[in-house]
């Protein structure tokens, strides 16, 4: 073909075929049956475990929306439908962001509705505990995600429910690489913020078996938590037992 009669020609080759590539790669995840929030998440596995790929930059749709909707990139807070909403990607910042928010509204409402797909866990804790000393209780309704870091949001209530259709999932934590460090001292740092995971899981009165599934499934995927382990592991509570 003359396209591939020089350098240049085969580059433009390998360019138009990456293209086709993409637009396929579009079509085949725009695919899928109508009304269906999010083929892969929402529906329950074919076999083996509950495990889906991970798009922090997209969340659940709007009633009656076919498809998914763009995820804030970061928390968005407001008093909604007698509770408090907490929508969004968590970003860095957002701990004090939330507790300026809370100094500066006085809201009356003491329930945390969560829909986030999350992402700074250092934000995620500190979040928790705020919630916790505040003595608020969280939710995750249905229709909505908690992923990644939010599961440590949703820890972090007096009481905690995850609604029928609600989607808990969680995955290894990403803290964040700076080339500059040594190995080993990147190891270490890891490390150290894995314990304080469990250092807070464990103050919330978690199982830290939560983090066995955490640490197996990798960061572009997500481990979806059933109803019956989130009790097991106490990540969910009945009200009354609180």
């Amino acid at each position: 073909m003359r396209i591939l009669s020089s350098p240049q020609g085969a580059i433009r080759a390998v360019l138009i075929s990456q293209v086709l590539l993409a637009a396929a790669i579009i079509c085949m995840d725009l695919r899928g049956s109508p009304g269906n929030a999010a083929p892969g998440l929402f529906a329950p596995p074919v076999d083996g475990p509950s495990v889906r790929p991970y798009r922090p930059d997209l969340g659940p749709p709007q009633p009656g929306a076919p498809a998914m909707r763009p995820m804030p990139d970061s928390l968005q807070f407001k008093v909604e439908d007698g509770a408090i909403s907490i929508v969004g990607q968590i970003a860095g910042g957002d701990a004090d962001r939330f507790a300026g928010w809370l100094d500066q509204n006085r809201p009356a409402e003491t329930r945390i509705s969560l829909d986030s797909s999350g992402g700074s866990v250092a934000d995620a804790l500190a979040i928790g505990r705020t919630l916790r000393a505040g003595g608020y209780d969280t939710v995750v309704e249905d229709g909505a995600v908690c992923l990644s870091a939010c599961p440590y949001i949703l820890a972090g209530g007096v009481t905690r429910q995850a609604t029928e259709g609600a989607v808990v999932g969680v995955h290894q934590h990403f803290f964040g690489k700076n080339t500059l460090l040594p190995a080993f001292m990147a190891v270490r740092d890891v490390q150290r913020a894995q314990a304080s995971v469990m250092d807070y899981l464990d103050e919330m009165g978690v199982d830290l078996r939560l983090m066995s599934f955490a640490l197996r499934t990798p960061p572009e995927e997500i481990h979806i938590l059933d109803d019956e382990k989130m009790r097991e592991f106490n990540l969910v509570t009945d009200p009354e037992s609180a």
